[in-house]
């Protein structure tokens, strides 16, 4: 007689030792379809989730490529250093739909870059202890691939060609140095009053979220106030570019979308630069002649004295501009110092030629810089605040308390100035209406108003460019 075969389980469990199974004829055919049909929905869900995924949120960010841009803003009155950490769907940072700020760190040193005139070297060792913390804040396997990019403003605009240069060369040696990648030196430089003012443009109103929305006319204006120039910039339609000079108009492109900007750069009309000019200073006295209108004459130690009728007698001011110190003396005997130093600030306001232009005002207003501090520094912005909504006529408000001699404040010695110089910028010179709201802020969403993240988006992105429009 045969073996007798042992009937094929029924438990699912293995048979025993010794036991064979005979193979059911039909496994093979069904083992094949069932793999067949498991390829075929694995390509179908592949296939779904590469063509529809973001539709479905299924972009997260561990499938997002990360960025770093390191942008120190070598500013007239002291030096900052951003870390922006950016990610970007798939590697690409010129869809604007997948590009996101994630994070960002910011530090500052005093004094600027430019206050370093005579020693050069020492320009560049002020900035050695903010990027050797900076580092901290870039993964060190994405150090050798960060960009990092030093752009100067007034400050040394403001310097003598040949003493920038010599401040730049040592500064591009350090940064050469630095773990970051570096890949042109030359850029390593003074920007133009232009780009800075472009720049801050682009950071608000990407911030915003308003660059590429659906409604074109939401974008806004920006006030960048400097230690050395104030900039304004705005988006034009096609029929305001009439009322505006067009060696001030620009065509800029950022992540596939085209705008047309104004932007000007005021150089001389910052908030030091303005201080100066109001006390009847000038930025290159002939000191030895008794007929200069600086009223100043040259202290022991090269201190130069200055007498001004904008402080009240009695009070004495140290304070530096440019490579010289100098010592203010009042001698304004009046309580009120206002209707003095408004007269005087009208006048150097009229001159600039400040740009009065409807698309402007008609347009949010955003005021960053030291039109936040000076609101800051006269409490009309608490300190755990760092957006604001205030009108020119708060900053004269203000001006009426501040310019009274028994208000001194020896915290903000030019306090009153100050104010009264932003309200008559507003006013006259820009032509803004005393009660026309002003978003005045030094953070939007937690993240710093400045110019170099704007900086650092055109950095990154392949396709940003900016060039003078010819209607040509």
């Amino acid at each position: 007689m045969g073996e007798k075969k042992s009937p094929l389980p029924t438990s699912g469990l293995p048979p025993p030792p010794g036991h064979k199974i005979d193979p059911d004829p039909g496994y093979e055919r069904r083992w094949r379809l069932r793999m067949a049909a498991h390829v075929t929905i694995m390509g179908l869900l592949s296939f779904l989730f590469l063509k529809y995924g973001h539709l479905l949120g299924l972009w997260s960010s561990t499938k997002a490529q990360d960025f770093f841009s390191v942008v120190i803003d070598a500013g007239s009155t002291g030096s900052r250093v951003f870390v922006f950490h950016f990610k970007a769907k798939s590697g690409d940072f010129d869809d604007h739909n997948g590009v996101r700020l994630e994070s960002e760190y910011f530090q500052s040193v005093e004094p600027g870059i430019s206050s370093y005139s005579k020693h050069p070297q020492e320009a560049a060792n002020s900035l050695k202890p903010m990027l050797k913390r900076s580092l901290k804040h870039v993964p060190k396997e994405l150090q050798e691939q960060t960009m990092v990019t030093l752009k100067a403003t007034a400050g040394l605009r403001l310097l003598p060609s040949h003493k920038a240069d010599a401040i730049l060369s040592k500064v591009r040696q350090l940064l050469i140095s630095s773990p970051y990648y570096l890949p042109d030196p030359s850029k390593v430089m003074i920007m133009s009053g232009e780009e800075e003012g472009l720049f801050g443009w682009v950071t608000v109103n990407f911030l915003l979220d308003v660059l590429w929305d659906e409604v074109t006319d939401n974008t806004v204006t920006t006030f960048d106030l400097g230690g050395g120039s104030v900039q304004v910039t705005f988006e034009l339609s096609q029929q305001q570019m009439g009322d505006c000079p067009v060696k001030d108009l620009y065509k800029v492109k950022l992540m596939g979308e085209g705008f047309t900007v104004f932007t000007h750069s005021y150089l001389r009309y910052g908030l030091k630069s303005a201080r100066f000019s109001i006390l009847g200073g000038k930025e290159n006295p002939i000191l030895e002649d008794s007929h200069d209108d600086t009223r100043s004459h040259l202290l022991r130690d090269g201190l130069v004295a200055m007498y001004s009728d904008c402080f009240g007698e009695g009070t004495i001011i140290d304070f530096t501009h440019g490579e010289m110190n100098f010592t203010v003396r009042g001698d304004n005997p009046n309580n009120n110092l206002l209707p003095t130093i408004e007269a005087k600030v009208k006048i150097f306001v009229a001159e600039a030629g400040f740009i009065k232009n409807s698309a402007l005002q008609a347009r949010d207003l955003h005021l960053f810089s030291y039109f936040f501090d000076v609101a800051r520094w006269a409490h009309l912005i608490p300190w755990s605040e760092h957006l604001y909504v205030l009108t020119p006529e708060s900053y004269f408000k203000a001006a009426t308390s501040y310019c009274l001699q028994k208000n001194f404040s020896e915290k903000h010695p030019f306090l009153c100035i100050d104010l009264i110089y932003i309200y008559v910028i507003l006013t006259e010179g820009i032509g803004l209406p005393k009660d026309k709201p002003l978003t005045v802020e030094s953070k939007l969403l937690g993240r710093e108003v400045s110019w170099s993240l704007g900086a650092a988006l055109a950095t990154l992105s392949d396709g940003f460019s900016h060039e003078k429009l010819s209607l040509v």
